[in-house]
């Protein structure tokens, strides 16, 4: 179990089954949200090929994550590309894996963890990084929305961009995403209003 004080709350994660508690109060976690509106986009793909794609994503993220807290480049595909693009736009990484909470009229609905953020042209920004095949940029865009919110609601850090990092065999991409915080807010909406009619 992790411990993070947040906005003057207690968050307690624990990654065996990817929960999360805010004050003692069980949270849904931003993915969790996002299958509010994107339900059904894996049902056909066979559970060991979901299983192994999970796998990698989990690796590169740990790499990246790694070498961005300490400086350990692992010497893998992805730690190179990383710091290819890092060398390519000159982004600097603030923080990575932060946790952060989502609140609606000062009272906790959401957590996640996002992949870091990020400082570019003197700006600060949130990025994710993607392994898939194909990317779901509207998804993804909702996902980075979220996490924006979070990231002003939990630390008061606005941003004023939107990546989404792409490495996956011979890609590396650097993607803007748009901030469109009315899109996310209506997400959380229809998401609360079907947790409420459940």
């Amino acid at each position: 179990m992790e411990t993070f004080n947040i906005k003057g709350g207690t968050l307690e994660f624990f990654p065996e089954t990817h929960t999360y508690l805010y004050d003692g109060l069980m949270l849904p976690s931003v993915t969790e949200i996002l299958g509010a509106k994107f339900s059904g986009e894996y049902k056909n793909v066979p559970p060991a090929v979901l299983e192994n794609a999970a796998r990698r994503g989990t690796a590169v993220h740990k790499a990246i994550e790694n070498y961005n807290n300490s400086g350990y480049d692992d010497g893998s595909e992805a730690v190179r590309n990383f710091k290819f693009l890092q060398k390519q736009y000159g982004f600097e990484v603030l923080d990575s894996e932060l946790p952060l909470v989502i609140f609606k009229d000062d009272f906790p609905i959401a957590c996640g963890r996002l992949d870091m953020t990020m400082q570019m042209d003197g700006k600060t920004g949130i990025a994710d990084i993607k392994t898939v095949s194909a990317l779901d940029k509207e998804k993804i865009a909702y996902q980075l929305n979220l996490y924006r919110i979070g990231l002003i609601q939990s630390y008061g850090v606005d941003t004023q961009f939107l990546k989404i990092i792409h490495l996956r065999d011979g890609i590396r991409k650097f993607i803007d995403s748009p901030i469109n915080e009315g899109m996310a807010w209506e997400l959380i909406e229809k998401y609360l209003e079907e947790s409420e009619n459940e």
